[in-house]
C-alpha cells in the first residue's frame, strides 16, 4: 500500500497520462449527473494536452458521451464504460462489442431491485450500475444483485465501487483500455501514468506499473499503486506543476 506521496516532477514529453474521471478530475457527488470538472481542471487539462502532445485520455466509467459532454470544447481520447468503449486518438472505435439483448435482460433483472428501493440504475454501453449513495444501507442488497445478474450468462462480472455496483462484461476494464491505448499513437513507447481513486481503477494503475510507469491512488484505500495524492487538489497541482516545467524543458531542448 503506497504512502501519501507523489513522484517527482516528470516530463511530459516522455510521459502519457491515463486520467480517471469522478473522484480525480471531478469531485463525486450524489448523482452521476451533477458531476463537474473541479475548480481549475479544465485549464490544467488544456495545458497538459499541448504539452504532452495529445498524449492524454480519460478512462471512465461512464459513457464516452457523458465524457465528452463534460470536458467540452476539450475532446479527448478515452475509454468508457470501463473499457467497453475506446476512441483512439483518431477517432477510430477500438472497443467491445455488445450483446444488446442480454443487456436489457439484465436490465430488467436488476430493476427488480432498484425500483421498489428508488435506487438509481444506470443503462451504459455494455454495463448497467446501480446506484446507492443515497441510500447507504442498501449495500449489502444492491453487492448481492449486482453479484447474481453478472452469474445470469458467461463472460460477466460484477464490480463493486465507490456507492455503485455494476455488472459488465468480464476481462474488458481499465486497464485493458490503457493496454489498447497505449500501443496506438501518440501513446506509444511513452511511459504511462495512471490515476485514480476507487477498486475500479486499480486494473489501470496495475497496467501502467507492469508497463514501467507509475500508478496514483487518489484518496484512501488499499492500492496497488505506488504513489498517492490525499484528495483532488493535490492530485491537480501535481499535475499542473508538472505542465509548466516540460516547457521549459522543450524550450532548452
Amino acid at each position: 500500500m503506497s504512502d501519501f506521496s507523489l513522484p517527482d516532477r516528470i516530463d511530459c514529453t516522455r510521459h502519457a497520462f491515463f486520467l480517471d474521471f469522478d473522484g480525480t478530475l471531478a469531485p463525486i457527488v450524489a448523482r452521476p449527473t451533477d458531476a463537474r470538472l473541479a475548480p481549475g481542471a479544465a485549464g490544467i487539462l488544456d495545458r497538459l494536452v499541448r504539452a504532452a502532445d495529445g498524449a492524454v485520455a480519460v478512462l471512465s466509467g461512464r459513457p464516452l458521451a457523458e465524457i465528452d459532454a463534460m470536458l467540452a470544447p476539450l475532446h479527448l481520447t478515452g475509454a468508457g464504460a470501463h473499457g467497453i468503449e475506446i476512441r483512439g486518438a483518431d477517432g477510430s472505435d477500438l472497443g467491445t462489442p455488445v450483446d444488446a439483448d442480454l443487456f436489457g435482460r439484465l436490465h430488467e433483472a436488476l430493476e427488480q431491485t432498484a425500483a421498489p428501493r428508488g435506487l438509481l440504475l444506470e443503462r451504459k454501453p455494455g454495463a448497467l450500475a446501480l446506484h446507492y449513495r443515497d441510500s447507504p444501507a442498501a449495500e449489502d442488497t444492491v453487492r448481492a444483485a449486482a453479484n447474481s445478474a453478472a452469474a445470469l450468462a458467461p463472460g460477466l462480472r460484477a464490480i463493486h465501487g465507490k456507492m455503485v455496483s455494476e455488472v459488465t462484461l468480464a476481462g474488458v476494464t481499465k486497464g485493458h483500455a490503457l493496454r489498447v491505448l497505449a500501443a496506438t499513437v501518440p501513446f506509444a513507447g511513452r511511459v504511462p501514468v495512471m490515476a485514480g481513486d476507487d477498486v475500479t481503477d486499480e486494473d489501470g494503475i496495475r497496467a501502467a506499473q507492469e508497463l514501467g510507469g507509475i500508478g496514483i491512488r487518489i484518496g484512501p484505500g488499499e492500492t496497488h499503486a505506488r504513489y498517492r495524492a490525499r484528495h483532488i487538489e493535490e492530485f491537480l497541482g501535481w499535475l499542473d506543476a508538472a505542465t509548466p516545467s516540460t516547457k521549459t524543458d522543450r524550450r532548452q531542448a
